[in-house]
């Protein structure tokens, strides 16, 4: 059954054999459905909605914005040739449907240096007077929110340190460190942004890649991955399937007891 547990497994050994013949992704990017884009704005305010309230709308919409997100990876050749990709589709727990996607570049188009990674993805908040667009849609979907000191009860706090590493170092330039992991250029100087009366800085932007944000202005993580440490995890996390629960039910001993007296929380 497609999204079963067999499928998934299956789908991450096909993942595989695709590394084995076109070599390592080099870009993982999360493409999440914005409930903000005008599209969805207008269609709900003429029903007096909120676009929680049409999960299909957002569902049809977001399918349409990846298509297109496709074309731009495999036909127009955005960061290169295309040799494969590989995407899933999942629903976070407000329903708004997210894209994991794998992209494998053609052996002459990686990006084998640090410099080259620069090229391509930011960590830094815009400058707003020479890039107010771009500087609005970081400000909008690329920020982890204020979290570590700035807020200890953020959701993504645990145990006093949050589970996402925010804020990240500040650093001058672009490195990779001992592991093979990219460590992006965060200049500490840069520009700041207000929000909920914090000042967020750089340490808490989200990778991003500018062309791709400002055509979709959605949330769009885009993670240099092309080494061999975090291949496997990658792929299955991409593959590891939906949320899943244990149900059971019951029967009461009594079968006459009227149904709207049953304490279905202690069942």
């Amino acid at each position: 059954m497609a999204g079963g547990k067999g499928y998934m497994r299956e789908t991450y050994q096909d993942t595989m054999t695709i590394c084995r013949w076109c070599g390592y992704p080099d870009l993982f990017i999360t493409f999440t459905c914005n409930p903000k884009w005008p599209e969805i704005t207008r269609f709900v305010q003429k029903s007096n909605l909120r676009p929680e309230d049409r999960p299909d709308i957002l569902t049809r919409l977001f399918k349409l914005k990846l298509e297109e997100l496709m074309r731009d990876l495999k036909e127009r050749h955005l960061f290169g040739r295309t040799r494969a990709v590989v995407y899933t589709i999942e629903f976070q727990k407000r329903g708004l449907p997210h894209a994991h996607i794998l992209l494998f570049l053609h052996r002459e188009d990686k990006f084998p240096e640090a410099a080259d990674v620069d090229r391509i993805i930011s960590a830094e908040i815009p400058d707003p007077t020479e890039s107010p667009a771009l500087y609005e849609a970081v400000k909008n979907s690329m920020i982890q929110g204020s979290c570590g000191d700035l807020n200890p009860d953020c959701p993504c706090m645990i145990d006093g340190k949050c589970s996402k590493k925010f804020p990240k170092k500040f650093n001058e330039r672009t490195t990779i460190d001992g592991d093979g992991y990219h460590v992006y250029k965060r200049r500490e100087n840069g520009p700041t942004i207000e929000k909920d009366g914090k000042t967020i800085h750089n340490g808490y932007v989200v990778p991003y890649n500018v062309d791709l944000l400002l055509k979709y202005r959605a949330h769009i993580n885009v993670e240099w991955c092309n080494q061999a440490r975090s291949i496997k995890y990658l792929f299955k996390y991409i593959n590891k399937g939906y949320d899943r629960v244990t149900v059971s039910a019951t029967r009461s001993n009594n079968g006459s007891q009227d149904p709207n007296q049953i304490d279905q929380i202690q069942q």
